[in-house]
């Protein structure tokens, strides 16, 4: 089971009852340890959101519709609506993704990335 930043906190002071410098010391270091996770997490959160900001006002200047915008810790993702100008204007940088049916329709999901968001667009054929 996972604990949760503030149950290690609460763990670390139950410890320092005793009040030994070694258990003082050793909460110390975890809510540095603590402190420091969270940073980082904000500061890739924020690296995301600044991509995410460029690449939409981008797609959005060259007239493409953005449908839906994903962010989490492995991917940023920009689904947009699918024309058949997406080919040409990402020429040499989209690539095929997936493919699968949707009764008798077969969806191609093909993708390219600017400002290091990968943006997906899925034609039907």
């Amino acid at each position: 089971m996972k604990m949760m930043s503030s149950e290690i906190i609460a763990a670390g002071r139950s410890a320092l009852d005793d009040g030994r410098p070694e258990m003082r010391a050793a909460l110390r270091m975890a809510r540095r340890a603590i402190e420091r996770a969270r940073c980082e997490r904000m500061r890739h959160l924020s690296t995301q959101l600044d991509a995410v900001l460029h690449a939409a006002t981008y797609l959005i200047g060259v007239g493409i519709r953005i449908r839906r915008v994903t962010v989490d810790l492995r991917a940023t993702v920009i689904q947009v609506e699918s024309t058949p100008f997406l080919h040409r204007f990402f020429a040499g940088d989209c690539a095929w993704r997936a493919q699968h049916q949707e009764g008798d329709v077969t969806v191609h999901t093909w993708f390219a990335i600017r400002y290091g968001v990968r943006i997906e667009w899925e034609e039907r054929q």
